[in-house]
């Protein structure tokens, strides 16, 4: 193998650091012995700066088949990420917490680098990118009036980095061109294109329409690779820091240097590019780069081979964007023309295309501009509904009914808009809501009651949902500006200066006021209707009492026996459940749990992610859900037990007072009670999935308590409670845990023990199927797919069109 680029005495001394971690991973032990770089103990041979140049490159096809052989140390993995997938194959892959804070320090030195300042948040845009900081956003979806409405509202109120797939970026950049509705000079500051080769034609279009600077950004993500091109002279300046970069042949070989959880050792990332020998004239230091791109990806013309970001594709006059397929014997030629573009504007591009390509049948494709309008109403198809008719699919119907139609007509339309983006915002944040959906929502809570008695009961269950997704305690308690106002300051409810002394006060007050005015709204709306009109709207009684699982604790132990007589007054004979009350319980409990990971709890850390357990438990009681079970939930999450629940002694011997009693107990820490509430617990089980929930409970309670988890015994647990997790590989497609929610905190547990017996596939196995819940993922996932996926400008199609 030829020498790689860098030289031995110039390895950093960190290289050393994840060496060290790799050789424990049985993946590389044998690669790593037989090019000399461990001694028979297993440490790094004395000379192993010149074994390291000998060893031989780590595959993407070996890393995927047998993820697991590569994991080195499974009790750090706080980051889970996936890799892009280019090739139609994405891998799972772990981090610890080091790799983690040099990833957001190498964004933040980056942003720096242009003069870029921290807090102005990037917009990824039609692009699967989700956001990196808390501060920053993705809009995704197809690129309709809708997506260009909100785009422009975002700019104008406060400025933004936009960041995306070039040919994504290029697709909004020509919406936005066709319907002459330009962002305003100075909303966008820079324009972010990674993820695809940047070509001029790219670059002179996003340039010109959002009137900003170009940075093409290079990485991969599983192998810890970062670099920004250079302001001055155009290179892309690699991360040095991070990163060990070796060319051979073309092609480019990493090794992370911060990532010893699954430390990468001279990975094939199956990228192209040229690093340059000489220090980067604008006299920064660290390895510089031209991209090329994947090496898969050669673009064979007569008797040449070349990579995508060899060629050179210039724009041309009235051509706002091109694309190109080329075949052994054909070409395809796809043009987005201005308006004013005739027939002979082509010649100069088709005479370019011969001179660099060489000659050959072309098929011209001229793509018709698309008139789309921000300001025009949404194009929709069906057309819309009546209210009544929405708010039944919503109560009785799967949601996958409506929630991708238009809003319905009349009096349920804001209504349905809010809820949409309470459901599946198009707009994903890490946590909180945008700003556009809290102000719809004060618009909502504000507006008059509507006439029909079925909407209004509705709008006022979608204005708890709203309470309950801005009752984030955890994003109220930082020093820092609210999550749920990234783009502008959120609208004050009060007139109390005192209000406005820190962002806490100020985000606590929001939601808080906010709940206050629902619960007045309710109580008006009852005092104009006779108590028998209202029994039919018993589900809002679990609506109303879920913001109070996110509210903070004092709050809520000042609102919780005023809001339980409500619930009494308004509905004495029970409350029912409907479609509505499990899709807003699910969104409740996963952020509830979630926020509360970064406070002091008796179950933390323990018991991680704590919204698997909650979220189980949901599961378990969907179908019987009942107001002591969200009290007990309220009793869990503000860590106030016996506060609220009241256990009839009639209940002590059932499976679901035996299981509160116990829950209540492992809360208050009380040992000899715990132990005895097991016992009650697995005598009481008589189904099941009551044995499994004992099992769990036992679990939990080990982990809560420091003990350890035998690997042996609790495999096979897992196996006999759940089956099928040990099978899974890695691999799309494999299998996993049946509901692996509850089980999170103990496949947690378990991962490390395993890897310290010999097992990295089960701990591997373990940490997959430990996916944490993510809703924001899912509904990012869903208007993602199929409309913002890579697309490249240049394609070789070895077997034609």
């Amino acid at each position: 193998m030829p020498a790689p680029s860098t030289p031995p005495h110039r390895f950093p001394a960190q290289l050393a650091v994840v060496l060290q971690a790799a050789a424990r991973a049985p993946g590389n032990q044998a690669r790593f012995r037989a090019a000399d770089l461990l001694e028979p103990t297993g440490k790094l041979a004395a000379n192993w700066p010149a074994a390291f140049t000998r060893l031989s490159p780590l595959t993407q096809a070996e890393l995927r088949a047998h993820p697991g052989q590569f994991l080195a140390d499974a009790t750090d993995g706080v980051y889970r990420g996936q890799s892009s997938g280019t090739e139609g194959e994405s891998f799972t892959y772990f981090a610890g917490d080091r790799w983690n804070q040099q990833r957001v320090a190498a964004r933040e030195r980056s942003l720096a680098g242009w003069g870029l300042e921290p807090t102005i948040p990037v917009l990824n845009l039609a692009s699967r990118l989700g956001p990196v900081r808390s501060h920053d956003i993705s809009l995704v979806g197809a690129i309709d009036n809708w997506f260009l409405h909100r785009f422009l509202e975002m700019v104008q109120a406060q400025p933004v980095v936009v960041r995306g797939y070039p040919s994504r970026l290029c697709e909004v950049a020509i919406a936005l061109h066709h319907c002459q509705s330009p962002p305003p000079l100075g909303s966008v500051v820079a324009v972010i294109a990674t993820g695809e080769c940047l070509f001029a034609q790219q670059r002179s279009l996003l340039s010109k329409i959002f009137s900003a600077p170009v940075i093409n950004e290079y990485g991969c993500p599983e192998a810890g690779i970062s670099g920004w091109s250079c302001p001055e002279v155009g290179r892309v300046h690699l991360d040095g820091d991070r990163c060990l970069y070796e060319v051979i042949e073309g092609q480019l070989l990493t090794t992370d240097l911060y990532n010893t959880t699954l430390p990468l050792v001279r990975y094939a990332s199956g990228d192209a590019l040229h690093l340059y020998p000489d220090p980067c004239p604008c006299g920064r230091p660290g390895p510089t780069a031209q991209i090329w791109g994947r090496a898969a990806e050669k673009i064979h013309c007569g008797n040449r081979c070349d990579w995508p970001g060899e060629l050179e594709l210039p724009p041309f006059p009235k051509i706002l964007s091109y694309q190109l397929q080329i075949a052994p014997k054909r070409r395809r030629l796809w043009v987005q023309p201005t308006a004013a573009m005739t027939a002979a504007d082509l010649t100069p591009l088709q005479q370019r295309l011969a001179e660099t390509l060489g000659e050959q049948a072309t098929e011209v494709i001229i793509e018709p501009p698309d008139y789309l309008s921000p300001a025009a109403p949404l194009l929709s198809t069906p057309d819309p509904i009546e209210s009544e008719q929405w708010c039944q699919q919503v109560l009785t119907q799967p949601w996958s009914s409506w929630i991708s139609q238009p809003p319905p007509k009349g009096e349920a339309g804001a209504i349905a808009t809010l809820l949409q983006q309470l459901v599946a915002p198009r707009q994903i944040m890490t946590s909180g809501l945008p700003t556009q959906t809290v102000q719809l929502a004060q618009e909502l809570a504000q507006s008059s009651p509507v006439s029909t008695d079925e909407v209004e009961c509705l709008k006022i269950r979608v204005l708890l949902w709203a309470v309950s997704a801005m009752g984030d305690r955890h994003a109220a308690s930082q020093n820092v500006p609210s999550e749920t106002q990234p783009l502008s300051v959120q609208p004050e409810l009060n007139d109390n200066p005192d209000a406005r002394k820190g962002d806490r006060f100020v985000g606590q007050i929001h939601h808080q006021q906010f709940y206050l005015a629902i619960l007045t709204r309710l109580q008006c709306w009852h005092q104009e209707h006779q108590p028998a009109a209202l029994a039919h709207c018993s589900p809002l009684g679990f609506d109303l009492i879920a913001p109070l699982l996110t509210l903070p604790t004092a709050t809520v132990q000042g609102l919780w026996s005023t809001v339980q007589s409500l619930i009494q007054l308004l509905w004495p004979q029970g409350l029912r459940t409907d479609a509505f009350t499990m899709h807003h319980y699910l969104a409740v409990l996963e952020q509830a749990g979630k926020t509360l990971q970064g406070q002091l709890h008796p179950w933390l850390p323990a018991l991680r992610p704590l919204s698997a357990i909650l979220l189980g438990d949901f599961w378990r009681c969907a179908r019987q859900l009942s107001l002591s079970q969200v009290t007990l939930w309220a009793e869990i999450l503000h860590n106030c037990p016996g506060a609220w629940l009241l256990e009839p002694i009639s209940q002590h011997n059932t499976f679901a007072g035996c299981w509160q009693a116990h829950r209540q107990a492992l809360l208050r820490l009380d040992r000899p009670r715990v132990a005895k509430t097991l016992t009650q617990l697995f005598n009481a089980a008589r189904t099941e999935r009551e044995t499994t929930q004992c099992w769990l409970e036992k679990g939990y309670a080990a982990l809560v308590w420091g003990e350890t988890l035998e690997p042996g015994e609790w495999v096979e647990i897992l196996r006999q409670q759940m089956g099928g997790f040990d099978r899974h590989r890695g691999q799309n497609g494999g299998h996993t845990l049946t509901n692996p929610l509850p089980w999170l905190p103990i496949l947690n547990a378990l991962a490390p023990k395993l890897l310290n017996a010999g097992q990295p596939d089960l701990a591997y196995a373990c940490l997959f199927a430990a996916a944490p819940p993510n809703r924001w993922r899912s509904s990012f996932d869903r208007h993602s797919q199929g409309v913002n996926t890579k697309q490249s400008v240049i394609k070789w199609m070895e077997n034609g069109f």
